[in-house]
């Protein structure tokens, strides 16, 4: 059953008033933000996450039923938010390390082919790259060769950490396509 007070929040939040978006953040942030830090080990992506629950819970307030507490809501929508950004993860490391692979110094190896090849694959690379419009490669430059974090980029950037992130999301799903076929097996 939920307390009086969270129901008058859910019917101020459903009516588009800031300070029940402002008491529910305050009442469940702290809560939310330590069980992602605890699944992530990560400050950074724990802030991430905390935040896209909040915005994936104002952006689906309908489908809140008020069956558990929204505390209890909160925490479900911050479990698949970790799960999605573990599954986004793996598959963008996976993609970047056959990327590193497929670049290793050539400098290791005296194979005139392997030379080849790498050099080859390294050049696909940036023509892919450069064939991204400037905000989507700065994102993948800053994040993957320079090595910012989101927060990082987005003040580099000047833009919220959201843009960046969908920046970076939009310009590795081009990079893939763009090198589908192209390089490796």
């Amino acid at each position: 059953m939920q307390h009086r007070s969270e129901r008058q929040n859910l019917k101020g939040i459903r009516k588009g008033r800031l300070e029940a978006y402002e008491a529910v953040i305050s009442q469940n942030y702290a809560s939310i933000y330590r069980f992602v830090l605890y699944l992530t080990g990560d400050s950074t992506l724990a802030e991430e996450l905390t935040q896209e629950t909040f915005a994936s819970a104002w952006a689906g307030i309908d489908r809140f039923k008020g069956k558990a507490s929204f505390g209890t809501w909160l925490h479900q929508i911050a479990y698949r938010k970790f799960i999605d950004s573990k599954r986004r993860i793996h598959r963008n490391n996976a993609f970047m390390a056959k990327l590193r692979q497929e670049t290793c110094d050539t400098s290791e190896t005296f194979d005139p082919f392997h030379r080849l090849t790498a050099d080859e694959h390294t050049r696909l690379l940036y023509e892919a790259i450069y064939k991204l419009d400037s905000s989507e490669r700065a994102a993948i430059v800053l994040h993957y060769i320079q090595g910012l974090s989101f927060r990082e980029m987005a003040e580099v950037l000047d833009k919220p950490a959201g843009t960046v992130k969908w920046y970076t999301s939009r310009a590795l799903k081009l990079l893939k396509a763009h090198l589908n076929g192209r390089v490796g097996p």
